[in-house]
């Protein structure tokens, strides 16, 4: 079995409190480096079927080995999806549209008539609840289906397909276009595509492009998914009718934001595939933790890629300054969360109002 670790684009800096955390950091060398191994393990699928995700927010056990082979054989869905936290609306929208693809390929295979799918997408959420580990998982159920011949995932961006100088919008689009066929083409935050207040904003040109290319019955080997924060998304597909007709609501994913509960199956499976533990007074805290930055989260809450953050750039940290520190090296010590390298959420000062004048 091949097994690939899908991991969220990471956030760099610490996180001082729940405002400061940036979602807006360049993928470093470690995510380009998983990006180009994901991609030539999707092409090792034309010969091998059981292909797998794991991601930052799968905790489950792997149950696949107990389900019966003709019942994995007759799903296209990676069985690592049944297993993310949380993302029940996603689930059950995709559920559907798997079953509609399976429907199509049994009467195609006995010679039966079946109507085109609408491939393109558009997937609404927050940074980090899981959109592009979704996508990547589709390129691979549509692969298996025979809709995509590759299943890759390209993602861009505003700043990609513009390019340094204005002028190559167009080109760089077309360019986009071509590397995502046979795959998905996944387009984050998109809406910045979008800027209603700037008629002479060259990112139309963008939109014109791909709106072509989706128009052209002649190349069908790819799709589109055009992600973002829901209510800039919402605006950009209103104003834009010809992605309407191309993207159904059927086609439409809402990704919620996780739960404080979810946010810690998040962190629990992080801590066990990293082969940490945590000690009961340590789970306590964790627990405490994220339950009081999720009371405090802001628009800009990383989700999952927040736990990941918090872990990497916080607790465990913190554990190696005190292991070290005090001279251990057992594996328990070497493994074992404690307590006290859990940091306290920090709560953002409200300083009073100064008056000015005279009062009374």
């Amino acid at each position: 079995m091949i097994r690939s670790t899908v991991y969220f684009d990471r956030i760099p800096n610490a996180v001082v409190n729940n405002e400061s955390i940036n979602n807006q950091e360049e993928p470093d060398e470690f995510e380009r480096a998983l990006d180009a191994f994901i991609n030539s393990e999707l092409e090792l699928l034309k010969d091998n079927d059981e292909y797998e995700f794991e991601s930052d927010f799968d905790n489950v056990p792997d149950t696949s080995a107990d389900t019966p082979k003709e019942n994995a054989e007759e799903s296209f869905i990676t069985p690592a999806f049944s297993r993310l936290v949380g993302l029940k609306a996603v689930k059950e929208k995709l559920n559907t549209y798997e079953k509609v693809v399976r429907f199509n390929k049994l009467r195609s295979d006995i010679g039966l008539p079946y109507p085109s799918m609408p491939l393109h997408a558009m997937f609404l959420g927050s940074p980090g609840t899981g959109k592009t580990t979704v996508a990547k998982m589709m390129g691979v159920m549509l692969r298996r289906a025979g809709l995509l011949s590759r299943g890759h995932v390209v993602i861009k961006e505003r700043s990609t397909l513009m390019g340094p100088c204005y002028g190559n919008e167009e080109a760089n689009t077309l360019a986009a276009i071509e590397e995502a066929q046979g795959g998905i083409l996944f387009i984050d935050e998109a809406y910045q595509l979008c800027q209603h207040n700037d008629p002479k904003d060259p990112a139309k040109f963008v939109i014109e492009t791909l709106m072509m290319a989706l128009a052209d019955e002649s190349k069908r080997d790819w799709m589109l998914i055009l992600a973002g924060y829901p209510e800039p998304m919402k605006r950009m597909f209103g104003m834009n009718p010809g992605l309407k007709s191309r993207i159904p609501d059927s086609n439409i994913y809402v990704f919620d934001d996780f739960t404080g509960q979810e946010l810690m199956e998040i962190a629990e499976g992080y801590i066990e595939r990293n082969q940490f533990s945590l000690s009961s007074e340590a789970r306590n805290a964790l627990s405490q933790r994220l339950a009081a930055d999720y009371a405090n989260k802001g628009d800009n809450f990383g989700n999952a890629r927040y736990v990941v953050n918090l872990i990497e750039t916080e607790i465990l940290p913190a554990m190696a300054m005190r292991v070290v520190s005090a001279g251990l090296s057992d594996a328990g010590s070497l493994s074992e969360i404690q307590a006290s390298d859990i940091p306290v959420a920090v709560k953002s000062i409200q300083l009073p109002r100064l008056r000015i004048g005279y009062c009374a």
